[in-house]
């Protein structure tokens, strides 16, 4: 992963330069290469080009002065390198789909349409190899049965669902062992404020009988881009930042409604290492 460093380095130096005057020139002299080299790697290493990142960075920090600072629009342009209102507020809509007064007016941040500070842990993850190269395919309609919750600060309430679940089913007689296990995440009206509803669940078709400790709920048909996660299960929103902060502004595609479901197989209890795999499901349009 040596070859990573020299990107790291260059990261470093536009976080510490946001609100510069500087050039990709300027990025690729702080790394010794040349500017062909420099940009071919980065691109290579982030899939994304030095100046794609450097402008998405100044959007995203600039988004979040915008609701957590008293600076004017006009200010906040200035501070990060928008020679304009105009070219900003072009810029700003581009990347968030708002104009930055909306954006301010509304007072919630979807942060997963921010675009990151890339660290060497998402640069190594990214580059493991092309299992993040999404496959799109549509799913008919399911049910699950299993436990929900509305997750705010707190995500360890997450691995207590999973915990509590597995005692639920482990109470049920006669049961065959679920052969899928499904992770849903949905964001309803308003979430950034209040918080998103999970539900750790199994395939209905797992049980004989449905405990009534469990909620059930009817996935509808719909088309997906299917990934795969590979690594530990901490590291999802690895996953989750390629998937929302990279691949969905460079495809042609859009999110048909406001979840995302993991999948896991039988293994779900002891599949927590380096080589684990499962699949992530985006619903789109």
């Amino acid at each position: 992963m040596s070859h990573i460093t020299p990107i790291c380095k260059a990261i470093d130096f536009i976080e510490d330069n946001l609100k510069e005057g500087i050039t990709v020139a300027d990025i690729a002299d702080a790394t010794s290469y040349s500017l062909y080299h420099f940009c071919r790697k980065f691109n290579q290493a982030t899939h994304h080009t030095p100046y794609d990142y450097l402008m998405r960075r100044r959007l995203s920090e600039s988004a979040q002065a915008l609701l957590q600072t008293n600076k004017k629009i006009i200010e906040i342009a200035f501070d990060y390198q928008f020679n304009s209102p105009e070219t900003f507020s072009r810029a700003f809509k581009r990347m968030f789909g708002t104009q930055p007064y909306q954006w301010k007016k509304q007072g919630g941040i979807d942060k997963r349409f921010l675009m990151s500070r890339l660290t060497f842990e998402h640069i190594k993850h990214i580059n493991k190899g092309d299992y993040l190269r999404p496959v799109l395919k549509e799913k008919d309609t399911f049910q699950v049965a299993g436990l929900m919750a509305l997750i705010k600060d707190d995500r360890e309430a997450i691995s207590q669902l999973w915990e509590i679940l597995a005692q639920e089913l482990e109470g049920i007689k006669n049961t065959h062992k679920p052969e899928n296990y499904h992770g849903i995440s949905w964001y309803p009206k308003d979430w950034k404020k209040r918080g998103f509803f999970y539900m750790a669940a199994i395939e209905v078709g797992s049980l004989h009988a449905v405990n009534p400790a469990l909620v059930v709920k009817t996935i509808p048909p719909l088309k997906y881009a299917r990934f795969v996660h590979k690594g530990l299960r901490k590291d999802l929103k690895l996953t989750l930042d390629y998937i929302y902060q990279t691949w969905l502004p460079k495809s042609d595609e859009s999110l048909s409604c406001p979840m995302e479901i993991e999948r896991y197989g039988q293994d779900l209890r002891g599949s927590d290492h380096e080589e684990s795999e499962w699949e992530i499901y985006i619903p789109i349009e």
